[in-house]
């Protein structure tokens, strides 16, 4: 069995490879460190390291348990940065995830609110995939999480606060950029910037492009709408994305409503209900309603 300490000296000592720069990267004498790894060994039941002309070879079995010490380590620094910010910020703590563009768009107005009314609050911000922020939420890394797609897991409620019509993006110069609406018949032939089939969003878009009896014509693939926004700035095609990305378009690309109407699902996932908690769900569906109107 190991414990952080064991944790923190093997790091040092597969990070530095030799006893005295780890023994000096940890702050203790050589002697004290060779023991500390010796007891390490001998609770593990194997070697982790071979003694070879002054140096510490890692072994396979350390090699291999290397990831995992990484991981925990992450963890546990995790834990203790947690622990401060609950001792030192009395008006609450909130560590929020959001996927690509939701964190990009409603987040920061949703964040610069509760800040405003709550000065004294500690807010920190991630921007991670849907599968990782689900990850995070499980593991108590995040407090709350925002996406586009809808998680079921076990411990975790899933609530839809608010949802967005979709917009095609275009480049400015495009033929189709004077077009009040646009349609799968007159997206046919052009070349699309966006999520594949086997996603949800992928299988709503070639829905409505079936619905006109049109096929997509994907050629560039991505896995973020801030990616896809940034494809369409290069000129590459057209992209369907949700429309609150109307809020941050970069110079050199429109939006231009897109029919028959696809829309996605703002959703809020959680493990554990907190004071801001509660007042982010207030805020969320006149927020997206507002950001909507204006775009």
């Amino acid at each position: 069995m190991m414990t952080a300490r064991d944790i923190e000296i093997f790091r040092a000592v597969m990070q530095c490879r030799t006893l005295r720069a780890a023994a000096e990267y940890l702050g203790v004498s050589q002697p004290a460190l060779s023991k500390a790894v010796r007891h390490c060994e001998d609770r593990l039941g194997f070697s982790l390291f071979q003694r070879l002309a002054g140096r510490l070879v890692p072994t396979a079995e350390a090699e291999t348990l290397l990831p995992e010490a990484e991981r925990l380590h992450a963890e546990l620094q995790g834990f203790k940065s947690f622990a401060r910010d609950l001792g030192s910020h009395r008006g609450g703590l909130l560590r929020l995830g959001a996927s690509s563009s939701l964190a990009v768009t409603v987040v920061p107005r949703a964040v610069a609110m509760l800040r405003a009314e709550r000065r004294s609050a500690r807010l920190t911000v991630h921007l991670l995939p849907v599968r990782e922020l689900a990850e995070a939420l499980l593991a108590r890394r995040l407090d709350v999480a925002l996406s586009l797609t809808p998680l079921s897991l076990p411990g975790l409620t899933t609530e839809r606060v608010a949802s967005t019509t979709c917009v095609v993006l275009l480049p400015a110069g495009h033929r189709l950029a004077g077009e009040a609406v646009l349609r799968p018949s007159l997206l046919a032939g052009e070349p699309e910037i966006g999520f594949a089939g086997w996603q949800d969003f992928g299988q709503s878009v070639e829905a409505a492009f079936a619905q006109e009896g049109v096929d997509r014509q994907l050629s560039v693939e991505v896995g973020s709408a801030v990616t896809a926004v940034a494809m369409v700035q290069e000129g590459l095609g057209y992209a369907i994305l949700d429309g609150l990305v109307r809020m941050r378009l970069p110079e050199g690309v429109v939006a231009r409503p897109f029919l028959p109407e696809v829309r996605r699902d703002i959703t809020l996932m959680h493990s554990q209900e907190s004071p801001l908690l509660h007042r982010l769900r207030e805020l969320l569906p006149p927020l997206c309603a507002a950001i909507e109107t204006q775009s």
